[in-house]
C-alpha cells in the first residue's frame, strides 16, 4: 500500500491533549503552531465519527517535535506510551481489542497499521521460544526519539490492557546511545536493555502470541473489521491521487506551480481535487508545504547553495526561503548544514 500523508485523527488529538495535560507544551505554543484542539477535527453533524477521521501527518510530526524540545520531560515519549485511555481508541485499536488472541491482533496490526500511521512499521519473527518485534519509522520522516519511545512502550501497555496481565519483555534493544534518563526504561521495558543496537526490538516469550484477549467479541470484530477494511481500501485509492499530486508538485516547483495544469494532468476539476484532498485531512497548500519542507532539508544537508535551493523550490527570493526554513526547523539553513545539528 502506498504511503499516505495522513494519520488517524484520534492519534493526533490524543497526543495534543496529553502534551497539554503533562505540561510538556503550553496552550500558547499549540496555538502558535496552528494546533488548536478545538479545530483539529471536524465535529459537525455531517462529519465522519472522529475515530474514522484523518489528519495530515505533518500535524502529528509537529506535535512530536514540540514534545521532544521539552527540557522538563526528556522522557515524554515513555510517559505518553504508558498512558491508556479506552475513550481514545481509533478504528484500528478498536478492532484489535476484539481479536481472539495477541497473535491475531499482532497480525492485524502489522497488516493495517496505515490506519493509524503509515510511517510506522512493525516486523515479527520467531526463533525457538523467542518472539522478536522490530520497530522503525519510514526513512526521512524525522520523527524524534520520543515518538519511537511512545510506540514501543505503548505496545506493551496496550497488550497488557488486552489480556489483563502485564507484558514483561525478556529483552529490549534500541538503535541509539544510552539516554541520560535510561533508568526510566527499566520501569517500562525491564532490566535487560541494550542501547547502540542494530535496530529497535522488543523480545518476548513465544507464548505471548497465544495469550487470549479478554474483550474479544466475534460480532463486534466483524463490524469493526468491515468498517476498517472499507477505510483501508479508501486510503489505497486516495494514496494514488495524493502520490500523483506530490509528484507533480515536486517536478513543477522550479518553474512555478499552476494548479490548473496539475488538475488537467490528473483529469480532475479543481473543486474535485480540493474536495478529495480535504476528505482525507489534507489540502493542496499543505502538500506544497510538505514537499518544500522535505526537499529543503534534504538539499541543504547535501550542501547545495542556499540560493539554488530557494530558486528550485519556487521561492520568490532567498529571504523568504530563510524565513520558511527557520519556521520549519527552528534554525537557519546554515545551522542545519553544520555537522552537529539535528532536525527538530
Amino acid at each position: 500500500m502506498a504511503r499516505a500523508p495522513t494519520v488517524s485523527a484520534v492519534a493526533v488529538l490524543d497526543l495534543h491533549d496529553l502534551l497539554l495535560a503533562l505540561g510538556a507544551v503550553t496552550p500558547a505554543e499549540m496555538r502558535a503552531a496552528g494546533l488548536d484542539g478545538a479545530t483539529l477535527v471536524d465535529r459537525s453533524s455531517t462529519a465522519l465519527p472522529v475515530p474514522e477521521q484523518r489528519l495530515h501527518e505533518s500535524r502529528l510530526l509537529a506535535l512530536w517535535q514540540m514534545a521532544a524540545r521539552s527540557a522538563q520531560l526528556p522522557h515524554i515519549g515513555l510517559l505518553v506510551g504508558q498512558h491508556y485511555n479506552p475513550a481514545t481508541r481509533g478504528l484500528l485499536a478498536s478492532w484489535l481489542f476484539q481479536c481472539n488472541h495477541l497473535g491475531e491482533a499482532l497480525q492485524v496490526f502489522q497488516d493495517h497499521i496505515a490506519l493509524m500511521n503509515p510511517s510506522e512499521s512493525w516486523t515479527a519473527s520467531v526463533d525457538d521460544d523467542t518472539l522478536r518485534l522490530g520497530f522503525s519509522f519510514a526513512p526521512g520522516k524525522n520523527y524524534p526519539r520520543a515518538a519511537l519511545e511512545r510506540s514501543m512502550s505503548a505496545l506493551l501497555r496496550w497488550t497488557a490492557e488486552m489480556t489483563g496481565a502485564p507484558t514483561v519483555p525478556t529483552a529490549c534493544e534500541f538503535a541509539f546511545a544510552r539516554p541520560a534518563y535510561a533508568e526510566r526504561y527499566r520501569e517500562v521495558f525491564g532490566a535487560n536493555i541494550r542501547f547502540d543496537a542494530q535496530g529497535n526490538s522488543i523480545l518476548l516469550p513465544r507464548e505471548f502470541l497465544h495469550r487470549p484477549i479478554h474483550s474479544a467479541n466475534a460480532y463486534l470484530k466483524q463490524i469493526l473489521e468491515e468498517r476498517a477494511l472499507q477505510t483501508f481500501q479508501q486510503l489505497a485509492v486516495t494514496n494514488a491521487l495524493t502520490g500523483k499530486v506530490r509528484q507533480h508538485i515536486q517536478s513543477d516547483l522550479h518553474r512555478g506551480l499552476r494548479i490548473d495544469d496539475i488538475c488537467a494532468s490528473l483529469h480532475v476539476t479543481r473543486p474535485t481535487l480540493y474536495r478529495r484532498l480535504k476528505r482525507e485531512g489534507t489540502s493542496f497548500t499543505e502538500l506544497v508545504e510538505t514537499v518544500r519542507k522535505e526537499l529543503a532539508y534534504k538539499q541543504i544537508q547535501q550542501g547545495l547553495p542556499v540560493a539554488s535551493v530557494s530558486d528550485g523550490l519556487g521561492f520568490k527570493d532567498v529571504s523568504t526561503f530563510h524565513r520558511a526554513f527557520r519556521r520549519w526547523f527552528n534554525q537557519s539553513p546554515g545551522e542545519c548544514r553544520a555537522p552537529a545539528s539535528l532536525p527538530l
